[in-house]
C-alpha cells in the first residue's frame, strides 16, 4: 500500500471511528497534522469539505505548512474555516 493510501486509510478509519460515537463523547477536538501531504488535489478538496462539516460539530484543528491547502480551502469553502498563520 503505498504511503498516500495509508494516509487516506488512516483519515477515513479516523472520521469513521468519530461517526460511531452515538452519542459524541466529550466532544473532543479532531486534531490533524499534514494529513493531505499525499494527496491530489481533488481529494484534498474533499478532505477540507469533511473536516468543514465535521467542524459544526466539534472544534477541527488541521495544521499544516502547505500554502497550496490554504489556497484549495479559500476556494472550495466560502466558510466555515479559519487560517491562522504563525509568523515566520
Amino acid at each position: 500500500m503505498s504511503e498516500g493510501t495509508c494516509d487516506q486509510l488512516y483519515l477515513a478509519l479516523r472520521l469513521a471511528s468519530l461517526q460511531m460515537e452515538s452519542p459524541p463523547r466529550d466532544l473532543l477536538p479532531f486534531i490533524v497534522d499534514d494529513i493531505l501531504i499525499q494527496f491530489d488535489d481533488a481529494r484534498s478538496a474533499a478532505a477540507l469539505r469533511v473536516f468543514s462539516n465535521l467542524g459544526k460539530s466539534r472544534q477541527v484543528i488541521f495544521f499544516t505548512h502547505h500554502e497550496h491547502l490554504l489556497e484549495i480551502a479559500a476556494k472550495d469553502l466560502s466558510s466555515g474555516y479559519t487560517a491562522h498563520r504563525l509568523p515566520a
